[in-house]
């Protein structure tokens, strides 16, 4: 049990944490690639490659270590957030539960006959982040933690859906979705901080 909650509290998370700094800087080389349409094109497949290689392997990790999927579109909506004009981000966030269960249904976990509630989690959550992204009357620094608390929050209503509630698999949707938030957040605002200076030093 102790082995279990620190994975879903601290071993998962940080897992989770690198995969996004990993796509922060995939994101980033292929902004400098913007006029090239051929580079531009592999660099999409590449970014898109790696993204389902990351969740496939969180995907096996957080079955191997905690019994359950978890996690599985944090690295998206983060993503989403940061750069909310980019469709490539918004469609790995769409299709990320279908693939994530349908993992699940070839390794033989899950069954095909719950197929609505794989749509039903992908549709509610992007139509939440698609409600927070565009309400501008507040930050950014708001809106993406009720991101986050929103993806807890379904994927706490998802356990109890399939009866599956226990103290790892709660934790893993509340701690450390928090771990994950307090990370990123401080990450963030250093990033805010950085650009700041940068632009002070060009000025």
């Amino acid at each position: 049990m102790a082995i279990q909650l620190f994975s879903a509290v601290i071993y998962l998370p940080i897992i989770v944490i690198c995969m996004i700094i990993s796509q922060i800087y995939f994101e980033r080389y292929w902004e400098s690639f913007q006029g090239n349409k051929l580079a531009n094109c592999g660099l999409v497949a590449a970014i898109m490659i790696t993204y389902f290689i990351q969740e496939f392997c969180l995907l096996q990790l957080s079955l191997f270590n905690i019994n359950e999927v978890a996690f599985m579109q944090v690295v998206s909506v983060t993503m989403v957030f940061r750069n909310s004009k980019n469709k490539l981000w918004w469609g790995l966030l769409a299709i990320t539960p279908l693939f994530a269960n349908t993992v699940e249904v070839l390794m033989g976990i899950e069954s095909l006959n719950t197929w609505w509630i794989w749509l039903g989690e992908s549709a509610i959550f992007l139509l939440i982040c698609g409600m927070l992204v565009q309400w501008k009357g507040i930050s950014i620094r708001i809106r993406y933690p009720l991101a986050i608390l929103s993806l807890s929050l379904v994927e706490i209503i998802s356990l109890g859906i399939d009866n599956n509630f226990t103290v790892v698999n709660v934790a893993a949707a509340t701690l450390g979705l928090l771990i994950i938030l307090i990370f990123e957040s401080q990450r963030y605002e250093s990033e805010i901080r950085n650009e700041e200076k940068i632009k002070l030093l060009q000025r």
